[in-house]
């Protein structure tokens, strides 16, 4: 499910990366107020739309979320990066200060 949600955004990324830059293109061609008053418009459109992929990615990750072994998995991963945090060296005190910290973690931290 994560891996469908993960595919689904970057489609949607990509496609919003070409209606962009149709939209700048179809921009430039238009003189002075007219080109600022098309990408107004094409600001407005895109609200919507982000607002919406917004909501179903949020609706996709609470349902991870809110599965029994996706908490049994968050848990496995903090007390291994808490243990792995005191074997190099962090006090119990530092360990348990980053571990909260970092709270859930995300696909962007793999970055």
């Amino acid at each position: 499910m994560v891996r469908d949600l993960k595919r689904g955004a970057a489609a949607a990324v990509v496609g919003m990366a070409l209606w962009l830059a149709g939209a700048g293109a179809t921009a430039a061609q238009r003189p002075g107020d007219t080109a600022q008053a098309g990408m107004e418009q094409q600001m407005q459109m895109m609200g919507p739309m982000m607002g919406m992929m917004m909501h179903s990615m949020m609706e996709g990750m609470l349902a991870v979320l809110a599965k029994p072994e996706t908490a049994e998995r968050l848990a496995t991963f903090t007390k291994n990066y808490y243990d792995a945090l005191v074997r190099k060296g962090f006090t119990k005190e530092e360990a348990l200060r980053i571990v909260t910290a970092v709270g859930i973690p995300t696909p962007a931290m793999g970055r």
